[in-house]
């Protein structure tokens, strides 16, 4: 699991519990449906009518089942975040040594990786014949648990269980190291200058240090997909002259064709390292106070708990910051 690809660092726990965390607790459809306006599908488990979902055949069993067999596509295919929720806990990964002693015996691996089928036995709905007859709600393997959490420990090590906020990165007026070092591979330097193309050494491209803790639905956030999204020349223009307008004290035309002329670039909007927009670009990962007020990536910091999403914007407009109307 991906536990296994944070052990290098010694904290596994972090990541376990953020994991189980995802597995179960957030399971639950209306969320997803509130956000994407895409009709949910209608869900076959345990309801004969809709066996071809999944299976060629109505003979049914595992040699009949869609994409070859696949049963990562074929869960995916429905469990996508828009027909049906995504499924937070990752598959086609091979567990981690400790794990692997842990996992009981009836909950099966395919050539060693870990699948949707390694936790949810959904031919027991079949069998029912009726959705609401299901032995429960979401087909988990073994006997019924009292919160949804404990499942998780049939795996993982309740020991190592206990929360983790990677925007809690001060202490003391100091940087904590451990926050630090959740997105990035060293830990930056808060009083150099920002330098153009830096990575600044994040542990994942792109969105990939925010997807550990959050899921983003495709539609995000307005309706229309925003992330992997590259602004125009004329787009970055007006993000340099929005973000130098304060200092300035010049009208917004006056300023856009300063920076024309200087092919001056946002510094305050990070891009991804295709310069794509991505998650950091509208949300300031670090807590007030971390990056002098200087920086122009300090703006829209927020304290440990943020109280307006962490949005990099001025007197909240955030759209403005890129779009000009």
């Amino acid at each position: 699991m991906l536990i296994q690809s944070r052990a290098r660092r010694g904290r596994p726990w972090v990541f376990c519990a953020l994991a189980a965390l995802l597995l179960l607790v957030q399971i639950s459809a209306g969320e997803e449906a509130t956000v994407n306006k895409e009709e949910p599908a209608k869900n076959p488990h345990g309801d004969p009518a809709l066996c071809s979902c999944c299976h060629t055949s109505a003979v049914g069993g595992r040699n009949t089942l869609r994409f070859d067999g696949n049963v990562s596509q074929l869960c995916q295919s429905c469990h996508n975040g828009r027909l049906a929720t995504r499924e937070a806990h990752p598959v086609d990964l091979a567990p981690s040594a400790s794990t692997m002693q842990k996992i009981p015996s009836d909950f099966p691996l395919e050539n060693g990786m870990l699948t949707c089928l390694s936790c949810h036995d959904l031919t027991r709905g079949c069998k029912a014949g009726q959705p609401a007859a299901a032995p429960n709600r979401n087909s988990l393997r073994g006997a019924g648990v009292s919160h949804p959490l404990e499942f998780c420990f049939r795996c993982h090590v309740k020991e190592n269980y206990r929360s983790f906020n990677a925007h809690d990165q001060l202490e003391a007026g100091k940087a904590k190291t451990d926050s630090c070092l959740w997105c990035h591979v060293s830990i930056p330097d808060v009083d150099s200058r920002l330098k153009e193309g830096a990575s600044y050494a994040l542990r994942s491209k792109s969105f990939g240090v925010c997807s550990n803790c959050h899921r983003v639905a495709r539609d995000h956030p307005t309706g229309s997909s925003h992330m992997f999204a590259t602004p125009s020349a004329k787009m970055l223009w007006y993000m340099s002259a929005y973000e130098i307008q304060p200092q300035m004290h010049l009208p917004l035309k006056q300023l856009l064709g300063y920076v024309l002329a200087a092919k001056r670039a946002p510094s305050s909007i990070p891009l991804d390292e295709r310069g794509r927009i991505t998650c950091y670009s509208c949300h300031n990962p670090h807590e007030k106070g971390l990056l002098p007020d200087w920086n122009p990536r300090s703006v829209g910091a927020e304290p440990k708990q943020a109280v307006n999403h962490r949005l990099r914007a001025r007197e909240g407009n955030t759209c403005r910051t890129c779009h000009q109307k």
